[in-house]
């Protein structure tokens, strides 16, 4: 199952977004449209914070996770721009967490 986490600060930013794990959705011997989606989805995200936005933000992965950090004092101008790019992502992926029930959990963290 992928796992993901989602940390919003009080205001209801999202500062920090997490994901591992594999779905292992194979129903028929093919390809894993879960994990497949999941990867595009979040390839896509790193690409706008870091090629279209060019946002400092902390950015770390590596095969079946992905982390990303925003940091508290985001310089304004960046700031919306990053909040639509993983708002746009945390909703894909709650409509493939409803579609895909049991191949993806996606938590709501407690705000820090």
């Amino acid at each position: 199952m992928i796992q993901v986490g989602v940390r919003r600060d009080h205001r209801g930013r999202i500062r920090h977004l997490s994901c591992s794990g594999h779905a292992r959705f194979d129903p028929e011997g093919g390809v894993d449209v879960v994990c497949a989606g999941v990867s595009a989805l979040l390839g896509a995200l790193a690409i706008g914070l870091t090629q279209v936005v060019g946002a400092p933000v902390s950015l770390q992965g590596t095969e079946g996770r992905m982390l990303v950090r925003v940091p508290a004092r985001m310089p304004e101008e960046f700031s919306g721009a990053v909040q639509v790019l993983l708002e746009t992502t945390v909703r894909a992926l709650l409509e493939i967490q409803e579609n895909y029930r049991g191949f993806l959990k996606i938590r709501m963290l407690r705000p820090r």
